[in-house]
């Protein structure tokens, strides 16, 4: 199971379908996401984590449809499905006690008070490791273990950009996660303004020694925003490595947000074998636009200086704790979110209500007396934002086991609306039945055929 994320700033509903690889149905594997809110979210993880209860069982692998079966009949036999009462008896129980509790913003804020900046090879990251493993021994779970991933320690440094001419205007930039620094006393040069790869292509030599600035916007008419985050943020991820194929000196992102405003948004950036490496750094929206104004009455010089750098890896922690199932132990239910976040904040949304949701499902199970019958696995994975390295990690040491589902929620503590899933046709319609009692709690929406995401997509098994 891959996710298909959702995440939600301010105004903003981003959501986007990232396909599913034939290696899902290879891995016996298929995508499900969840959009989530607070405890109300943690009701939609834990019913989909135990529809192997008592009352019925589900089976996804990517060749023939899931068995969803009802309460035995009085024959022996078994009937087909149709929103038991069971099922509605424990969402509903799920629901009062996630709410009636309201523990899952108390992880959230215990989590950002005791790891606040958790990017990987940091301290913050070991901080966020001990809390994680403290956390799901006081809840009681079993196996709790932290198994050891190496991580990249990129650290940030000084940063700081300003216009030379026509005229000084100091300008607000953060380094893009895994770049290079520039020189110690910082470099300058001359803006050529860009909106596609092809347009940079197109200008050849021209770029040559220059600064390429990518300001393409998130295109603010597509009402499901990660599709307009899709659209923005290759610039992000590739610029620097469009740039150096060009022969520029440094590339300046325009920040990947519909806001117009004076934060520089940063995240990760990649480098290619072969091809020169320049440094990356997001510019502020605010200023984005004032450099392109600037840029219609004539040529634009900037003065670059970023103080990051690349230092060897560390050791780190995928945290792992479990409710050992009662008839199938073998078999897994995973549910997963990520430990790390970037530096610049407190990780608030990417991913620490993924990590709060993936503690309070396993404390509803248990709180509820729910009994799985296969092992509800809870992975709180190291170094989604700039690696995967704990997704794989994690593929490595428990691709021999069998993994029934895996669920991933790295969409934010917004309101929930339901899961996708990349089973489709007559698969995925045996499948909705175990998702129809949450429509009472609105939360009901089951999309088949969607995709998923980073660390479920990188770790099936």
């Amino acid at each position: 199971f891959k996710q298909k994320t959702a995440y939600e700033i301010r105004n903003c509903d981003w959501s986007s379908d990232v396909c599913s690889s034939d290696l899902e149905a290879q891995a016996g594997m298929e995508s499900m996401s969840m959009r989530t809110q607070g405890s109300l979210g943690m009701v939609a993880l834990v019913l989909a984590a135990c529809a192997s209860g008592p009352s019925g069982s589900v089976a996804t692998n990517g060749h023939e449809p899931p068995r969803v079966s009802g309460p035995a009949s009085a024959a022996g036999g078994s009937e087909p499905f149709a929103i038991e009462s069971v099922y509605r008896q424990r969402a509903q129980a799920l629901v009062e006690r996630a709410l009636e509790d309201n523990r899952a913003i108390a992880h959230l804020a215990d989590l950002v008070a005791a790891a606040p900046k958790r990017l990987s090879g940091s301290q913050g990251a070991a901080d966020a490791v001990a809390f994680g493993l403290q956390r799901m021994k006081d809840l009681g779970l079993q196996n709790v273990r932290g198994e050891e991933v190496m991580v990249p320690q990129w650290v940030r440094g000084k940063e700081s950009a300003s216009v030379v001419s026509p005229k000084p205007m100091p300008l607000r930039v953060t380094a893009l996660g895994g770049s290079i620094g520039t020189p110690e006393q910082g470099l300058q040069g001359e803006l050529v303004m860009v909106r596609s790869f092809e347009q940079l292509q197109a200008m050849g030599d021209a770029a040559r020694g220059k600064i390429v600035f990518f300001n393409r916007p998130m295109p603010r008419a597509l009402t499901r925003t990660f599709q307009a985050y899709g659209q923005a943020v290759p610039q992000r991820g590739n610029g620097a490595i469009e740039a150096g194929k060009v022969g520029a000196i440094a590339a300046l992102v325009r920040s990947v947000t519909t806001a117009i405003d004076e934060h520089p948004h940063t995240g990760a950036m990649n480098y290619q074998d072969g091809v020169p490496q320049v440094p990356s750094a997001a510019i502020a929206t605010e200023d984005a636009e004032a450099l392109a104004a600037l840029l219609v009455d004539g040529p634009v010089r900037i003065q670059l200086q970023l103080g990051c750098e690349i230092r060897p890896d560390v050791h780190s922690a995928n945290v792992i704790g479990e409710i050992v199932g009662s008839e199938h132990p073998e078999e897994v239910v995973l549910i997963g979110g990520h430990l790390d976040g970037w530096d610049l904040g407190q990780g608030a949304h990417d991913d620490g209500t993924g990590c709060a949701h993936v503690l309070e499902a396993m404390r509803l199970i248990r709180a509820c007396g729910i009994a799985p019958k296969r092992t509800i696995r809870a992975v709180l994975f190291m170094n989604e934002e700039n690696g995967l390295r704990g997704a794989q990690a994690y593929a490595k040491a428990h691709g021999h086991e069998k993994h029934a589902a895996a669920i991933e929620s790295d969409g934010g503590g917004d309101t929930p609306q339901g899961f996708s899933c990349s089973l489709k046709d007559a698969a995925a319609e045996a499948l909705r039945p175990i998702f129809l009692p949450l429509s009472e709690f609105n939360a009901g929406a089951f999309l088949p055929g969607g995709g998923g995401g980073a660390e479920i997509g990188r770790a099936h098994v």
